[in-house]
């Protein structure tokens, strides 16, 4: 059976090829899309702006900025999650060091080539990144004598580093502590955004049992009532607090085998059953850590899950939210504006 999340690999594939090849694309003879700063004009995909175009650019801007807040409040971190270039070349990276770990097998040259590799990325992305400004073609011909200008030296370099930097070591980290975007999606959630939660009704209280068992729902136990159910996740989340959990017969255990799997599995190691955390990336691995657990001891799937507290707690959900209509609203603005400014 396949993960929930078979689609994540592909996706960022689609995405790199897309970054990398977004230069080499032509239009009407043209770069397609072009920041060209020498000659002071934007091309994009036909469309040329010049420097008393700003105004567009910027409602560009808006709109896409618009347009994330409000794919964020409907969908939640789904960008953060899996289409956020810091996700994208750090899951890049990561396959580079596991496809070479698994391929050398002296630590050392495992780790040089790591190095290596992880270089020759950052700077054929820095070199990407450099040409959406200069044109590529040009900037690759000055390669072998390397007749660039200053500031495509600089770019080149910084850029490379960044990304050396910041996919290969500092990794969620980067979403954690310097990412400003991730400290306003709270601003951007209702209850009825989505996000990783873990289900305490069926998985508490947690425990090792006997093989054989089965789930709650196949043996009869049932999901425990909200308030029991929270309360045995508080407990176990903070014995120091709360004092020790009782013990449980095995009959009476919920469907969470307190393997930790869930902690293994996320990339910046946060305990999804102590609840919604400003943290979490929502990338899914808990979630398919957690389902591959299950299913192997006959439990079904789901325990945790990618959906709204308020879905969670038996609400039905609704589209007339106030943050929904303030961001709908204001993309449609912005895009009327934009259809009489190019009109």
């Amino acid at each position: 059976m396949r993960r929930r999340w078979h689609w994540r690999p592909a996706l960022n594939t689609a995405l790199l090829l897309a970054f990398y090849l977004l230069p080499w694309l032509r239009w009407d003879g043209r770069q397609a899309v072009l920041f060209d700063l020498a000659a002071r004009r934007f091309d994009l995909f036909g469309l040329t702006l010049w420097p008393g175009d700003v105004g567009v650019l910027v409602g560009l801007m808006a709109v896409l900025a618009t347009t994330l807040a409000l794919l964020t409040h409907l969908a939640g971190r789904i960008w953060c999650g899996h289409a956020c270039p810091q996700t994208v070349w750090s899951g890049a990276f990561t396959w580079i060091e596991r496809g070479i770990g698994r391929c050398v097998r002296q630590p050392r040259w495992a780790r040089a080539l790591t190095l290596l590799a992880w270089a020759l990325l950052a700077l054929w992305t820095g070199i990407t990144f450099v040409g959406l400004f200069s044109p590529v073609q040009a900037l690759l011909a000055g390669v072998p004598m390397l007749r660039w200008r200053g500031w495509e030296i600089f770019w080149v370099l910084f850029y490379a580093a960044a990304t050396w930097g910041n996919a290969g070591f500092l990794r969620e980290q980067v979403c954690r502590t310097l990412c400003p975007f991730a400290r306003m999606q709270p601003l951007l959630a209702d209850p009825w955004t989505p996000r990783m939660l873990y289900d305490p009704r069926r998985g508490e209280p947690r425990g090792q049992r006997p093989a054989g068992l089965g789930g709650v729902m196949g043996r009869g136990r049932g999901l425990l009532d909200p308030t029991t159910a929270q309360d045995y996740a508080f407990r176990a989340a903070h014995p120091q607090l709360a004092g020790p959990m009782p013990r449980f017969p095995a009959d009476r255990l919920g469907d969470c085998l307190a393997c930790d799997a869930c902690v293994a599995a996320c990339p910046v190691q946060l305990d999804i059953r102590q609840g919604p955390q400003a943290d979490c990336l929502a990338c899914g691995a808990c979630q398919d850590a957690c389902d591959d657990v299950q299913r192997s001891a006959g439990f079904g799937r789901s325990l945790v899950r990618y959906r709204s507290p308020a879905t969670m707690a038996g609400q039905r959900g609704h589209f007339m939210r106030p943050r929904t209509l303030a961001l709908l609203g204001l993309l449609l603005a912005l895009l009327a504006c934009g259809a009489w400014r190019l009109g």
